[in-house]
């Protein structure tokens, strides 16, 4: 059997297995796991970040573990519940979703995450959202050799020469963004890096394994996060998210 056909059996097998909670609030998949999400076998948990202070949600939802399509709907906690404000077309990685996220293998994780700042080209969407202007020095490592990987590095130098492989942020689909929080507490080297919510090239485009949509939806999302709801993102099919989602869908 080829390495490839391997991933695929075990990501089916282990997307199969009912879902446990562990104490940090992570979702295991039927073994013991330590809180930096990996289990005794070598296994990983899906990152849930807590949702008690947040009120926002930004919910992403594929048919299933294939598709590259999905929809992005926009939550607002109210009095006595939750209220969708909005829910617009999406995509995302062109290997569609995984829960043992790999570098490289072009797949969006599923999970729960905290939103980063927004960033891209001038000028800054409206709001209070924070949002960094970029330009020719800014980088995202994805080189997991490198104790930069997964970060943002204002560089002045020449980036092959520091790094193996790294994103250029000052690029046409990064001119509306923001940073979807994955794989940063802490940071698991190969485990995935620069996971945004970007400006897609259209529903069927697959990313490298960002959730992408049209640019006023973006732009829209920007200016409607406030940084004091704390605004949280959950991806996945409709199986992981009655799990992620403190509402009905």
């Amino acid at each position: 059997m080829e390495c490839d056909d391997l991933f695929w059996y075990f990501e089916r097998f282990f997307a199969a297995i009912p879902f446990l909670y562990d104490a940090s609030g992570r979702i295991m998949n039927g073994t013991d796991r330590s809180r930096d999400g990996r289990g005794k076998g070598g296994g990983e948990a899906m990152e849930i970040c807590p949702i008690d202070r947040a009120r926002q949600m930004l919910v992403v939802e594929t048919p299933d573990y294939a598709s590259v399509r999905a929809t992005l709907s926009m939550w607002e906690a109210a009095a006595g519940g939750w209220r969708r404000e909005a829910r617009v077309p999406a995509a995302i990685g062109r290997g569609g979703l995984t829960l043992l996220k790999r570098e490289g293998d072009g797949r969006t994780p599923a999970g729960r995450f905290r939103m980063g700042t927004g960033f891209g080209a001038p000028p800054a969407p409206g709001g209070s959202w924070p949002y960094r202007v970029v330009d020719a020095h800014d980088y995202w490592i994805d080189d997991p050799q490198s104790d930069d990987y997964n970060t943002w590095v204002r560089y002045a130098g020449d980036p092959a020469a520091r790094w193996k492989s790294f994103e250029r942020l000052a690029i046409p689909p990064y001119r509306k963004a923001a940073v979807i929080r994955y794989n940063d507490e802490p940071i698991v080297k190969g485990r995935g890096s620069a996971i945004f919510f970007h400006v897609w090239s259209g529903p069927d485009a697959g990313s490298a394994g960002c959730v992408t949509a049209a640019e006023e939806h973006v732009v829209g999302v920007l200016e409607w996060m406030r940084p004091e709801a704390e605004p949280v993102m959950a991806i996945g099919t409709r199986q992981e998210l009655v799990r992620l989602a403190p509402f009905a869908l």
